[in-house]
């Protein structure tokens, strides 16, 4: 009989049941534990979506659940009008593991398309592109809204040289490839017409008066509603009297150009105490010295002319045209120029009765004025002025005049068609 050896025994080490029990324990635990961070940590988004132009999202849109003391971290910069990817970072504190942070993709994308007004119509004038070239699409558009920056472009090519009608079509696309088609009606103009200038008038003002050389004046043109206007005041100096051309000159947008000219008249300012009663008393007062009722008007008109020839002191200065203001001056100062003795004369003469019209040298480099009268035997010429030889120019025959200033440097050359026929 073989040797039967003996059977080995395996002993089995017994597991406290109070041990698994805290193993089992234990991975509950752990596994509730895992299950709480993930919860806890799982609070944010990871990718959110937003059309750019939006008003820039709160913290809030970036959680699935509200938690405590949200917040963008410090590097979290986005712009939501601008298209692009942000990388954001969202911290908030859990509960057991303090403050959390999480990172979240910002998508900001653009899908719409740019909002075009375009003009209702465009009117283009040949000349236009004659001088700038062609328009630009953008010329041709009221507004474009978008968010991103955008371009625009004829669908087309268009002839803007020649006088035509037709429909423009422009492209306007934004940074994100948005397209947005519009049509805008063409018109394209040769406009050969010039602007027309109204109200144009000869104007009249006083030394040191505020000129208004525009007020009346209107400019209108047919396709052009704001023509400009230029006035040419170069020839008038304000301050000395006068009478001064001056030159209007409008332009519409093709260029066309109009002119239209009159004169101002620069007067002396008015003496206030000189009224039409003050005047003709200091008058009155004279001419009862100087003339009596057996006179006849030509003896009278000499009267009056010897006592404005030598009674008032002739001054280059000293001219003023209003006449109740010149005859204040000649009769109370007793001082003046041509035009102050003229119109003392006149006032006296129209006190006497005695018929009278002023008359006015071509002026050159200087002017003059002096009177015509008619005391029943038509025109003679009456200049109350002496002149620089000595002459008295008092009831002249016109030949006689004529002669005088043609050998005395034109002193009294004047203008035949403004006057009545002269003796």
């Amino acid at each position: 009989m073989s040797e039967r050896k003996p059977r080995s025994r395996r002993r089995k080490t017994k597991v406290p049941k109070a041990l698994i029990a805290v193993f089992a324990i234990t991975l509950v635990l752990a596994g509730g534990l895992f299950g709480f961070y993930k919860y806890q940590t799982g609070a944010v988004y990871k990718e959110i979506y937003l059309e750019a132009g939006s008003e820039k999202p709160a913290v809030s849109e970036f959680l699935k659940r509200e938690v405590k003391d949200a917040s963008f971290g410090k590097d979290s910069d986005f712009d939501p009008s601008v298209p692009g990817d942000y990388k954001i970072t969202i911290n908030y504190k859990a509960p057991l593991f303090g403050t959390v942070s999480l990172p979240v993709v910002l998508h900001v994308t653009d899908t719409t398309a740019p909002v075009v007004e375009p003009l209702p119509e465009f009117t283009y004038f040949i000349y236009q592109s004659e001088q700038f070239g062609d328009p630009e699409p953008k010329d041709l558009l009221a507004s474009v809204t978008d968010v991103t920056e955008w371009t625009a472009s004829f669908s087309g090519s268009y002839d803007f040289d020649s006088e035509s009608t037709f429909d423009v079509e422009i492209i306007v696309a934004d940074a994100a490839g948005n397209n947005t088609t519009v049509t805008v009606p063409c018109r394209i103009i040769k406009d050969t017409t010039a602007p027309s200038i109204a109200g144009v008038e000869p104007l009249s003002v006083s030394q040191g008066d505020t000129i208004s050389y525009t007020a009346n004046i209107t400019v209108t043109d047919d396709y052009d509603e704001n023509p400009t206007l230029e006035v040419d005041t170069s020839e008038v100096n304000p301050d000395k009297r006068g009478i001064y051309n001056i030159t209007y000159t409008a332009t519409d947008a093709s260029g066309n150009t109009s002119t239209a000219t009159t004169t101002i008249q620069i007067k002396s300012m008015v003496i206030a105490a000189a009224t039409e009663s003050t005047v003709n008393a200091m008058a009155d007062g004279i001419l009862s010295e100087i003339v009596n009722d057996g006179m006849s008007q030509l003896e009278q008109a000499r009267a009056v002319f010897d006592w404005v020839v030598y009674n008032i002191t002739y001054s280059e200065s000293a001219g003023i045209d209003d006449l109740y203001s010149a005859a204040y001056k000649g009769m109370y100062n007793r001082v003046g120029d041509c035009t102050v003795k003229q119109k003392t004369a006149e006032v006296m003469l129209n006190r006497l009765g005695i018929k009278n019209m002023e008359i006015e040298k071509i002026r050159d480099t200087r002017g003059h004025y002096w009177l015509l009268i008619d005391v029943g035997e038509g025109w003679y010429h009456y200049d109350p002025n002496a002149q620089l030889d000595g002459s008295l120019i008092f009831y002249w025959h016109d030949a006689d005049l004529w002669e005088y200033s043609n050998t005395h440097g034109n002193t009294h050359n004047y203008d035949k068609s403004k006057y009545p026929t002269i003796q």
